[in-house]
């Protein structure tokens, strides 16, 4: 879902900080303690958790004869809708960590336009597997999802005769979907109660010219909905593309309202674009280690998200001390303007030992520590007197909320 759907990495930037003796980097309020103390220097990481966001599609299917191929080739897309970001991740750095949830929350609305309104839909109001909710993106809940989608894809065929309106069902999906006009039918009304949000993203799949009764201007397209991805049929069949890539090939006047960068079906290859990477694959190294006493880092790392929602104490986010070690509430401004302030806990005792030594994180918690697993922290990576930041988040303690992080620690003695 700004689609924030698919970052995995947490973006990570490490800011210059202080070395005075004594003397905190960040601010601090008078009525909590935000760093630890110091007598000797000390560094400041800084870095953003993508949080967990709901992703919605509206997907407009053939559902004709003449879209077989169309829908093979999106069921392919689907199945391999992640696999690039799998690969991609593995490739990054820090090392895939098994202890690192990437949760996902997907639902998908099949549209097809055959079958006028709300019967020509297949969504998790009808099938609840549509909607894809799991701690870890690649475990087995995506398999009896991805069952779910094959089967949606070609749920409905076309009944013999039908008109294909195809302008006309995106339309109407649209505004129903976008609460621009309200439900007309408990079924409706339905389908919106099964998705997680208003905001969706559409997917245009159609190899048949619409057969939609108005003119095609009259079923404008919302401009707010990007259409991730759109095959539709060429104006002349005898100038196909070979390549789905070849962007310059039309697709019929009355679809060229909805895409003028449609891919031209048939064609190969076809690209729905549902795969999308936005993480920071560079290392960043400190220029000095922090200081570890006994397993502890000697950090404080304190998170602020938009808005007046609880600390998630589940996924080890708590109330901050304040300045007699008492944990009370925080939030920051006012209004629209209202942040939520919390400490990232870092383990303690079974937990802290598993995080600190184990890649499995046997007996972890949710939380952070300073580890020294070696596959999370090559320090090859990292040029001649630096070294690979430590931090190790787990168990949902990285993905709790869209936030930014500040993590202060004291820097080792030299």
């Amino acid at each position: 879902m700004g689609n924030d759907v698919a970052c995995f990495q947490v973006l990570l930037a490490i800011s210059a900080c202080c070395s005075l003796g004594g003397v905190a980097c960040g601010s601090a309020s008078s009525e909590y303690g935000d760093t630890p103390s110091a007598s000797g220097g000390q560094l400041r990481w800084d870095f953003f958790t993508p949080g967990l966001a709901a992703e919605a599609w509206l997907v407009l299917v053939d559902d004709t004869k003449a879209g077989a191929g169309l829908r093979d080739a999106l069921a392919k897309a689907f199945d391999d809708w992640d696999t690039e970001v799998a690969i991609h991740e593995e490739s990054c750095t820090p090392p895939v960590d098994p202890a690192v949830w990437h949760p996902i929350d997907r639902s998908i609305v099949f549209v097809h336009p055959s079958t006028p309104g709300v019967a020509g839909y297949t969504s998790p109001a009808h099938d609840p597997a549509l909607r894809f909710r799991a701690q870890q993106i690649f475990g087995p809940e995506r398999a009896r999802w991805m069952d779910a989608v094959r089967a949606g894809i070609n749920a409905q065929p076309a009944p013999p005769g039908a008109a294909f309106r195809a302008l006309a069902a995106v339309s109407d999906a649209e505004s129903l979907l976008d609460h621009s006009r309200p439900p007309q039918s408990a079924a409706e009304q339905a389908v919106l109660d099964a998705l997680p949000a208003p905001q969706f993203v559409e997917v245009l799949a159609l190899a048949t010219e619409d057969e939609s009764p108005g003119e095609a201007s009259q079923y404008r397209h919302n401009p707010l909905h990007e259409v991730m991805g759109a095959v539709l049929p060429a104006a002349e069949q005898q100038h196909m593309p070979s390549d789905c890539s070849e962007r310059d090939v039309p697709t019929t006047p009355r679809y060229q309202a909805f895409s003028r960068s449609a891919q031209a079906w048939p064609c190969e290859k076809p690209d729905f674009f549902l795969t999308q990477l936005w993480s920071d694959c560079s290392t960043r190294c400190l220029n000095r280690p922090i200081a570890v006493k006994a397993g502890t880092a000697q950090c404080l790392a304190m998170a602020s998200f938009r808005g007046t929602e609880p600390c998630p104490g589940e996924l080890g986010w708590l109330d901050p001390l304040d300045r007699n070690g008492t944990r009370l509430p925080r939030v920051d401004g006012s209004g629209m303007d209202a942040s939520r302030v919390c400490e990232i806990r870092q383990l303690e005792g079974p937990a802290l030992h598993a995080c600190v030594n184990r890649l499995d994180c046997a007996d972890c918690e949710p939380g952070w520590c300073a580890t020294k697993v070696p596959e999370l922290v090559p320090q090859q990576r990292c040029a001649a007197g630096s070294f690979y930041p430590p931090f190790r988040f787990v168990l949902g303690a990285g993905q709790a909320h869209r936030a930014q992080v500040t993590i202060v620690c004291n820097e080792a003695p030299g």
